[in-house]
């Protein structure tokens, strides 16, 4: 049986440690050494607007000034890359009004199970991804525990 290719969202955690974020890059070995094998293995990677938000927030909260605008240029040229298709990654659509009501419609659920904003929204993008595209294997590529362990279409 021929394997189906698969598609990683990418989850804050690993994108801190991509671009080596101090005090968020402890795993950066393991993350990188991941990174090649799937790049090798020709697999999709899909960065959410929450994980862009959300590491621009704690690239925000360095101490070091000059650090800080260092990570903060890094993090520019990442997305521009992406959006521009130079970067082995492709941004996923930023959400509409839609989006957001459906969100936070079913946000509560979430908030209950412990589940912040950013993650309860890479679930439903996740969600949406596993529905769009069928043919492949859909995975969030996380550190956190709560986020590993999302697959579908296997």
């Amino acid at each position: 049986m021929v394997e189906k290719p698969t598609i990683w969202i990418i989850d804050t955690s690993i994108l801190l440690n991509v671009l080596d974020v101090p005090q968020y890059n402890q795993n950066r070995d393991e993350v990188l050494r991941n990174f090649r094998l799937r790049i090798k293995r020709v697999d999709t990677f899909l960065l959410p607007f929450t994980s862009i938000l959300e590491t621009g927030n704690h690239i925000a909260h360095i101490n070091n000034d000059g650090q800080r605008l260092q990570f903060a240029e890094k993090l520019k040229k990442t997305v521009s890359d992406s959006i521009n298709g130079d970067a082995p990654w492709k941004t996923l659509r930023f959400p509409e009004h839609k989006d957001l009501i459906e969100w936070m419609d079913s946000f509560p659920y979430s908030a209950q199970k412990r589940v912040g904003l950013g993650d309860h929204v890479i679930i439903k993008q996740w969600e949406e991804q596993c529905k769009r595209f069928r043919a492949y294997v859909v995975k969030i590529w996380a550190l956190d525990n709560h986020l590993q362990g999302y697959e579908c279409n296997h």
